[in-house]
C-alpha cells in the first residue's frame, strides 16, 4: 500500500548545525517517518566550514494531520538552525 507522503527540501548549513539529529530529536513525539533523506553538498571540508551551504532532501510519511504537525517542527528547527524550507510538495 502506498502511504501520502511530503517532500521536504531545505538549504543552509545542514552538517555543520547537525540539523539532522536535531531534527530527529524534534520529531521524536510526532508520528511521522522520514525517509530517503539525501544530503549534497559540494565539498566536505567547504560544508564543515560553514563557507558553502548544504541541501537536504527527504520524505515525510504519515497521516496528513502529523505530517501537517511535522512540518510545523521542521519550519521552527530551520528558523532555529538558520536553514531555509525550500519546497515542499504533498505527494498523494
Amino acid at each position: 500500500m502506498l502511504e501520502n507522503k511530503t517532500e521536504i527540501r531545505i538549504n543552509g548549513h545542514i552538517l555543520e548545525r547537525e540539523f539532522i539529529f536535531k531534527l530527529s530529536t524534534k520529531l521524536k513525539d510526532v508520528n511521522v517517518e522520514v525517509m530517503h533523506c539525501e544530503v549534497s553538498f559540494a565539498s566536505l571540508n567547504a560544508g564543515i566550514e560553514e563557507k558553502m551551504p548544504s541541501a537536504m532532501k527527504f520524505y515525510l510519511v504519515g497521516t496528513k494531520e502529523n505530517r501537517d504537525v511535522a512540518l510545523e517542527k521542521i519550519g521552527q528547527l530551520a528558523k532555529y538552525t538558520q536553514c531555509e524550507i525550500d519546497y515542499t510538495k504533498e505527494i498523494i
